[in-house]
């Protein structure tokens, strides 16, 4: 069982990638906690996968309420459970921090694995995309990288495997609270009325149902956003907008 979160789409290729080769099943942490189906039971010897992004050197917010929801027959000492985090370029203490949040619900996580993929973080100063090079060459890299997850996870490997970067601490006991507080909501997005063209995708993709499409046909945010960003990369027209802060910089999903 692969327990997923993805916005753009790096973390659900990744998450894909293993439940193909795995043979395991998936289920989407966003979808679920819409869903309320927050209740699963175990197979005998089946596994536990966590796969999501890193947040600012930090668990996607949305993982971390989902795995202080969620409630899973048949985990025990015995179950083998694994995080994946995708990031763009390190992750800092993000597999400490996720062991804690599993350990206050009586579960573990013997093994963690980062994978990096291109950057989607666009909405402050100094924060872009990756080049188109760049960009070719992480996902590139990516399919040797899960080859490599996939070989740890048969052989229930219980060593870490992660970039933490410079600085973990300072990233993610300072930064990562601080972005959580006052980097999370939607007030900033914006459909720009002359150009968007009343297509609805940004309302479909958004894993958290945030989205819904006035009587004119535009977008209207709802406050209850995990700034996944997969409304403002995947429009079509570049309609969505953040602030002033989006105009110039590119957009990317897998």
């Amino acid at each position: 069982m692969i327990f997923y979160f993805s916005g753009t789409g790096n973390s659900e290729y990744v998450a894909r990638q293993l439940a193909d080769a795995l043979g395991e099943r998936l289920i989407g942490m966003a979808q679920a906690i819409n869903s309320g189906e927050m209740h699963y039971k175990l197979a005998d010897g089946e596994m536990v996968g966590w796969v999501f992004p890193t947040y600012s050197w930090g668990p996607a917010p949305i993982a971390t309420a989902f795995a202080r929801k969620v409630t899973i027959d048949g985990f025990g000492s015995h179950t083998y459970s694994y995080m994946v985090t995708t990031c763009g370029d390190d992750i800092a203490l993000s597999a400490q921090m996720w062991r804690a949040e599993l350990h206050r619900r009586g579960m573990h996580c013997q093994m963690a694995m980062s994978v990096q993929m291109p950057n989607n973080y666009i909405l402050l100063p100094g924060f872009d995309v990756d080049s188109k090079d760049l960009e070719s060459r992480k996902r590139s890299a990516a399919v040797s990288r899960i080859a490599q997850v996939v070989q740890a996870i048969e052989r229930r490997s219980t060593s870490d495997d992660v970039v933490k970067g410079s600085m973990p601490w300072l990233k993610s006991r300072l930064v990562y609270p601080l972005f959580k507080r006052y980097a999370m909501g939607d007030a900033g997005f914006a459909s720009q009325a002359d150009v968007c063209n009343h297509c609805g995708l940004c309302a479909k993709v958004c894993p958290n149902a945030n989205i819904k499409m006035s009587a004119e046909g535009t977008p209207q945010w709802q406050g209850n956003c995990v700034m996944c960003l997969s409304c403002i990369h995947r429009c079509p027209v570049r309609a969505i907008q953040y602030g002033n802060q989006t105009q110039k910089k590119g957009r990317y999903h897998f």
